[in-house]
């Protein structure tokens, strides 16, 4: 993907990490949230966050290949969020699905920040942000039969970091295109 397209669309990128900061906020400030009320969230989240995401990879770039990575990520996310959403999960098997998407998403989301210059801060926060749902992937796999409270919060602070990784590279993107002109990306 271009970082030209990047910048032209840096408004969809920021609605993704907005997205992702309130579903993080929305779990954290649910009293007494639980677990099922999460993945029905989690749902919602991803199928949303995925469209948007499979917008944004089609509306970036002129060639489908060039943002294969971000449309797979939202294909994935769309996949993942209806599963969560159409079947009766129990709380052990919504941990691995989550954990399933966790690593599909960060590789993706790696491969996608690979592509831009390493020299802006963009690229690093995009990075961030791919390591931040490996991070999550392996947390809630060394974790699957933890209390469910440790699980919620750990979903609520993983959307926090992500949101946020994600809308920092969204607002850098514009900022640093001129020093990139003639770049590869």
């Amino acid at each position: 993907m271009k970082l030209a397209a990047l910048v032209r669309n840096w408004w969809m990128m920021a609605a993704r990490g907005g997205l992702a900061i309130l579903f993080g906020l929305a779990v954290l400030g649910w009293p007494d949230v639980t677990l099922s009320v999460v993945v029905l969230l989690f749902g919602v989240y991803a199928v949303v966050d995925g469209a948007w995401t499979v917008a944004a990879g089609a509306r970036a770039s002129e060639r489908l290949f060039d943002a294969w990575p971000v449309v797979l990520e939202g294909v994935v996310s769309v996949a993942l969020g209806a599963l969560a959403l159409g079947w009766p999960l129990q709380a052990g098997q919504f941990v691995y699905v989550l954990a399933g998407w966790g690593l599909a998403t960060g590789g993706l989301e790696l491969l996608a920040a690979f592509y831009l210059p390493r020299a802006g801060a963009a690229h690093w926060l995009l990075a961030t942000a791919g390591l931040s749902s490996l991070f999550l992937a392996g947390l809630l796999l060394l974790l699957p039969h933890a209390d469910t409270d440790v699980i919620v919060r750990v979903i609520a602070v993983y959307a926090q970091v992500f949101g946020v990784a994600l809308l920092a590279a969204a607002v850098c993107f514009p900022r640093e295109a001129g020093r990139y002109v003639g770049t590869r990306g």
